[in-house]
């Protein structure tokens, strides 16, 4: 169980964790979903993280606010999306069944998130694979093999050597979302920019880019993994 200390600033009170390792030599400091922690040297004082956190104080408060708010648990009767639409979520299932309204997922409740994310993992590359095949076909550019990232902040990239990789949790975009993002990275093959030319394929493939790009600016914060 992580501990949590706390600061308490003129502006607010900040919880953090304290990691600790022999191989650490100076203090850094770690900001993600989970919240905030100190890295300290094994023999550093305890002290030490309240005055590094007091001097960085802005940065920090910066950052975590600049942090999504967290998810809410999920429990049976949560919302998911696949391709998205909407599943209500159940646990407990001997075999992971999809229907219109449902999406049945094995394990207890407490696992539902961790069964939803393999769901998603183990359909994503047949999904992807096909949508990238069309978009091959119709604009002429292949990758030279096709991966999976879990990266939160990024949907999609192309690599030098040609290769490219689709988040997985884009399974809940809508199918024209996903498709906007494999048309995006297969034009990179092409242009290894963002330059006009660049948009300009993805124009004559995807219109509404902006629209698709929008949407996942405003609605990935809502994914239930």
């Amino acid at each position: 169980m992580t501990v949590l200390h706390r600061l308490v600033t003129p502006t607010r009170t900040l919880e953090y964790a304290v990691a600790r390792s022999s191989r650490r030599r100076s203090i850094g400091l770690k900001i993600d979903h989970r919240g905030l922690t100190v890295q300290l040297p094994q023999r550093a004082p305890l002290a030490e993280a309240e005055r590094v956190l007091r001097l960085k104080l802005d940065w920090v408060l910066k950052h975590l606010d600049a942090q999504p708010a967290a998810r809410p648990a999920l429990v049976d009767g949560s919302s998911a999306c696949w391709l998205g639409q909407p599943r209500v979520l159940r646990s407990g299932a001997t075999r992971t069944r999809l229907s219109e309204q449902e999406l049945h997922l094995p394990g207890s409740e407490v696992q539902l998130a961790a069964a939803l994310a393999r769901f998603l993992q183990r359909s994503a590359r047949t999904y992807f694979s096909e949508r990238v095949a069309v978009w091959s076909a119709r604009m002429g550019l292949a990758p030279r093999a096709l991966k999976l990232t879990s990266a939160r902040t990024r949907w999609g990239s192309c690599t030098s050597a040609g290769d490219i990789r689709l988040n997985w949790r884009l399974l809940q975009a809508p199918p024209e979302v996903i498709d906007y993002v494999v048309i995006h990275e297969l034009a990179h093959l092409a242009e290894l920019n963002h330059s006009e030319r660049f948009w300009a394929i993805v124009e004559a493939h995807s219109p509404a880019w902006r629209v698709h790009r929008d949407w996942l600016r405003r609605e990935a914060a809502h994914f239930a993994v």
